[in-house]
């Protein structure tokens, strides 16, 4: 093998590593945007199933306004 050759692996090898390493890096950052979603989406889930609640215990046994 020519040293051209060797130089020219070493070269791609070494741009595969870092462009390994950006991708890695994208992969941890959506996973904390991800993780940080489900947990604003479990927030509104709760919100939204206190509010269904609390229209439902309202409307119970309540007179309308003009009695």
């Amino acid at each position: 093998m020519s040293d051209d050759h060797l130089v020219a692996i070493e070269t791609k090898l070494s741009f595969q590593e870092d462009l390994l390493d950006q991708l890695n890096s994208i992969i941890i950052k959506q996973q904390k945007d991800i993780d940080s979603i489900k947990c604003d989406f479990l927030l509104i889930q709760k919100k939204i199933a206190s509010m269904n609640e609390s229209i439902e215990n309202a409307g119970i046994d309540e007179r309308p306004p003009h009695y």
